[in-house]
């Protein structure tokens, strides 16, 4: 429409300088004072609309950049296209980091793209007020360093300037890669091959995201993906001693880049002696080479629009989900992941975080899977440092032990630091909670219960005075008519010999051993269903009894994580 009016105008201009000449011929004036008054009209409408959109909030979209113009519109087009349709509101613009690629681009093209400061001064000028800048880099290094020191200067020139995150930061953000890289290679993931992602690399302390993501990748089950750099650590050398120790035959090589541009087509995927693909080849190994930029894969996108979204909505009060922890991939995804979802689903107004009161288990995982899991001290340190101002702590612990006692202690230390630090109470403390407890386990267990069956709970057990939980339970599971129900524990009373004794004086003749845990974790796998003289297995399978166990931590039961959510509702209100 603009467009239309702008022709009419120049039509328009045309026609009045022909009016013109025309009346100097013949000494007639009289069009000189009505034609003129009609012709600006579309001018100014168009000023106006221009400096009306110019106001609207700004995405900057921050790429490295590339000067392979098919894989810049299928990666970083692909990234900001879905960022507008996302965030119809703002309007989006581009930058680059890259000073020598934003020279190419012009010179050889007649391409111009700002960096960073050129796009803060062009906001400036615009008469912009709001502004997010989302960067599409893999991680916080160097170019995101930059980026931060360079936006900083201009902090007082808008009523509001937020910096979102690179792609990978935050435990859900390794998760989520890990499923877009795994989704989108599913093709090539067969017997024998090997999957090699190849990153840039950096001296930055960030170099570390690498060896990280290789571990996400292991404790996910993907042993046959690979994690290398191009300028850092895992080196290409690293890489081919560990795809020899996989026994594959083939190896596919990807970009664990955004662009699939110099480094993609040439270090990764090039003729020359020190290429990937001929390192690769030399070493026997059939190879495919895929230039695909991970801005092409739709995950990687939803991720960057998902941190977008994080940005724009500024910073959430927080409930901190917190837990003993467990160093078992597939009962943490089931119990606490699970518990955590649900309480995501019940409060999208929260930003739900998690912490661990295992220290040995938060080590285990960072050492072994790359997993960056904050104790309660650090995750409540952090908070303070980003400015939040009301946090709940949402324990999962089944009873106010030891461990809920150590959390209200540390939780106490931050007294005043916050407008509100309120603490929820764990599974197991008012007498509703009892009765809700038997209720959910004898439905969970309603399969197994059956004449001549003892269906017995292991629970860890505690010196705290909190061990009366178990025979509290145990007295509930008798008023409730399920007298063939038991409780024991690990560590403490009733012991596996005291729930023996009781399961010999009926007439059972099998067992079912589950877990009185929110996961079904070391205790599960090994002292209850494991295979050494002293578990609760062996222990009643040579006191003659037929024996089942099921490995299912509680926080896989649905109603256990509603009683859950029950309190955080209370608390919250």
């Amino acid at each position: 429409m603009n467009m239309l009016k702008r022709v009419i105008s120049v039509v328009l201009g045309i026609c009045l300088l022909l009016s013109m000449t025309a009346c100097g011929a013949t000494g007639n004036t009289q069009n000189q004072s009505t034609e003129p008054s009609q012709a600006p009209e579309p001018e100014a409408e168009q000023t106006e609309t221009a400096a009306t959109e110019a106001k609207k909030p700004v995405l900057l979209v921050v790429s490295f950049g590339t000067s392979y113009n098919e894989t810049r519109d299928a990666t970083i087009g692909a990234i900001e296209a879905d960022l507008q349709a996302a965030y119809p509101e703002y309007e989006v613009r581009r930058a680059f980091t890259s000073q020598i690629i934003i020279d190419i681009l012009k010179e050889r093209e007649g391409l111009e793209i700002d960096n960073v400061t050129e796009a803060m001064e062009r906001l400036v000028a615009d008469g912009v007020r709001d502004v997010v800048i989302q960067p599409t880099h893999v991680m916080p290094g160097y170019e995101y360093s930059d980026i931060v020191e360079e936006v900083s200067e201009y902090t007082s020139k808008f009523d509001s300037l937020t910096i979102s995150n690179p792609l990978l930061i935050s435990d859900e953000d390794y998760d989520a890669v890990v499923a877009s890289l795994v989704e989108e290679t599913a093709q090539y993931n067969t017997e024998g091959t090997a999957i090699v992602f190849m990153g840039h690399g950096t001296e930055h302390e960030a170099n570390a995201a690498y060896e990280r993501l290789q571990k996400r990748l292991n404790a996910a089950g993907y042993s046959n993906y690979f994690v290398g750099t191009v300028e850092g650590t895992p080196t290409v050398e690293d890489v081919l001693e560990g795809v020899r120790a996989s026994e594959a035959q083939r190896v596919v090589l990807l970009p664990l880049m955004i662009v699939a541009g110099d480094h993609a087509n040439n270090d990764m995927a090039g003729d020359e002696e020190d290429s990937w693909k001929t390192i690769f080849s030399n070493a026997g190994f059939e190879v495919e080479c895929v230039l695909k930029g991970m801005g092409e894969y739709a995950g990687i996108r939803e991720l960057l629009v998902s941190h977008a979204r994080a940005a724009m909505e500024g910073q959430k009060d927080v409930i901190l989900v917190v837990s003993f922890g467990t160093s078992y991939y597939e009962t943490r995804k089931n119990t606490i992941d699970a518990i955590e979802q649900d309480i995501r689903a019940a409060y999208p107004d929260y930003e739900v975080r998690r912490a661990f009161t295992a220290q040995t288990i938060i080590n285990i995982l960072e050492k072994r899977d790359g997993y960056s899991i904050e104790n309660v001290t650090q995750a409540l340190e952090r908070m303070v440092q980003e400015g939040v101002k009301n946090v709940i702590l949402q324990p999962t612990h089944v009873m106010t032990g030891y461990e809920y006692d150590d959390m209200v202690a540390e939780a106490s230390k931050f007294e005043g630091k916050f407008d509100s630090l309120k603490i929820s109470r764990p599974v197991l403390v008012e007498d509703a909670d009892y009765e809700a407890l038997v209720s959910v386990l004898a439905e969970e267990t309603e399969a197994y219960n059956a004449d001549g069956t003892a269906v017995v709970f292991m629970g860890h057990g505690t010196e705290h005075e909190a061990n009366a939980t178990y025979t509290k339970l145990q007295a509930q599971f008798h008023l409730a008519g399920y007298r063939n129900y038991y409780i024991g524990t690990v560590e403490a009373t009733p012991s596996v010999e005291d729930v023996l004794e009781a399961v010999k004086a009926t007439d059972a003749s099998k067992v079912v051993l589950l877990p009185l845990m929110i996961v079904a974790g070391d205790h599960a796998n090994n002292d209850m269903a494991g295979d050494e003289e002293d578990s609760w297995k062996t222990i009643f399978t040579q006191a003659g009894y037929e024996v089942e166990c099921v490995l299912r931590g509680m926080g896989s039961y649905s109603g256990v994580r509603q009683m859950i959510l029950d309190h955080l509702s209370d608390t919250i209100n």
